[in-house]
């Protein structure tokens, strides 16, 4: 039986980061992915990297009509799907290298298989036997399918068949009006495919500001990117035209379109881990439960990124390694922190932190909202994309920030400084004294 002092299970964000950490900590870690072709994970695979650069094309492409109006003859034509993809391609094999070579350098061994628990100290990976003192499980999440709705890979897809098309459909339905449904509206509008955005809820983006969600609403619309919300797929039948949808709820119709792509989430990937041999806990959900420091219900096995319930985003993970590392190297010093942005890639961008006006009604708290709207800011109208608003929260007693709401250009960058003042609890009023930079679209701060 082979011995290792820390195996990592999973070798995406977290999985990958946590192992470089432990490596150049002087730690024997052995890193297990099902395929080393896949470190990097969905993130980099078939996740926040491709479909940003897919988002950034969309993006170019829907300003245009104003670089046009500047007096810049920009040619934006149709997209060739197939030339992207090959330059997706390109990226992903660049990135994935430079994890490979860290890994390299921290001295990160590599073991291709699937691991599943024996005990609380051992693990089976393709037949090897893996002793080891402690484990972190970072083994992700998987596309959460809809009941009698299997995925084809051809009519009915996921938003991971959407970055290899050559072709771009006529027409596309998206089933759910969360973050990936969303995005990948922006990107099938911003180039000219008819698009039907069919939601569940009552409105997009549940765990978003309402009023961001309506903001967003009023964008698509201008957009020509349709939304039902309040509505159900009750069927869907495929055929050599396309895929017949018949739609139910507050918005009942029948319709057709070329592809049917089913954003409805991710589920925690914990199945045919054996983690009941290890004595590690799991809700009804399937995520394995936690403590401040990562640690599961035995203390030598860690748990982190999208297998545990905390914010499913790259950079939750990251941070949540080097918690995990940090407790490993130097035992439990600092723990998780509530203070995770949130990002959505649509057009306009959507960005937010801490405490929403919302949940601070629902808790009873007495807070006071502030907004700026971008047709107030320089640089958001140089851009030409002066849409939307930053709004934030405080404290009515002592004006600290508690949280920030922001739907506009470059709102996923300017969202960091928001996370410092509700971190470090800032006041809005020291917030606004900082001399920001002019024109800078985050001198929308000024103007709260």
């Amino acid at each position: 039986m082979r011995e290792v002092d820390t195996v990592v299970i999973g070798a995406g964000p977290g999985g990958y980061e946590t192992a470089l950490e432990l490596g150049r900590g002087g730690v024997k870690t052995l890193l297990i992915d099902r395929s080393k072709e896949r470190i990097g994970g969905t993130c980099l695979h078939e996740g926040c990297i491709p479909a940003k650069l897919y988002l950034e094309c969309a993006a170019y492409a829907s300003r245009g009509a104003y670089f046009k109006g500047c007096g810049l003859d920009v040619q934006i034509g149709a997209l060739d799907p197939g030339v992207l993809k090959e330059k997706k391609k390109a990226l992903l094999n660049e990135l994935r290298s430079g994890i490979v070579w860290g890994l390299d350098q921290a001295g990160v061994e590599f073991l291709e298989g699937s691991a599943t628990f024996v005990d609380a100290h051992t693990l089976e990976v393709s037949g090897e036997m893996i002793g080891f003192k402690t484990c972190v499980i970072a083994t992700g999440s998987v596309f959460r399918g809809v009941p009698n709705l299997p995925l084809d890979g051809k009519r009915i897809i996921s938003s991971k068949e959407v970055f290899e098309m050559d072709r771009l459909p006529a027409s596309v339905a998206i089933l759910g009006g969360g973050a990936i449904g969303c995005e990948m509206a922006s990107f099938f509008g911003a180039f000219g495919v008819e698009v039907t955005l069919i939601q569940r809820r009552g409105r997009l983006l549940p765990s978003e500001d309402a009023e961001v969600a309506k903001a967003l609403m009023r964008e698509f619309k201008k957009q020509g990117i349709r939304v039902l919300t309040s509505a159900t797929l009750e069927e869907a039948t495929v055929s050599d035209e396309g895929v017949g949808l018949r739609i139910g709820g507050e918005s009942s119709e029948e319709m057709r379109c070329d592809i049917l792509l089913c954003a409805t989430g991710r589920s925690p990937f914990t199945e045919g881990l054996g983690l009941e041999k290890a004595g590690v806990a799991v809700d009804a959900k399937g995520f394995i439960g936690v403590n401040s420091y990562l640690q599961t219900s035995q203390p030598h096995i860690y748990a982190l990124g999208d297998c545990i319930d905390t914010p499913a985003y790259a950079h939750t993970a990251y941070f949540e390694a080097s918690i995990a590392a940090d407790t490993i190297l130097h035992g439990p010093q600092r723990g998780n922190t509530p203070i995770t942005p949130s990002v959505v890639f649509t057009h306009p961008q959507i960005a937010s932190c801490g405490l929403g006006e919302e949940e601070a009604k629902e808790r009873g708290i007495a807070v006071e909202i502030h907004k700026a709207w971008f047709k107030v800011n320089s640089k958001a109208k140089i851009y030409g994309d002066d849409a939307g608003f930053a709004k934030i929260v405080t404290d009515a007693h002592n004006a600290t920030v508690l949280g920030a709401s922001i739907i506009g250009a470059d709102a996923t960058e300017i969202i960091h400084e928001m996370v410092v003042a509700v971190e470090k609890k800032i006041s809005l009023q020291e917030l606004k004294s900082l001399i920001h930079a002019h024109p800078t679209v985050s001198e929308i701060v000024r103007f709260l």
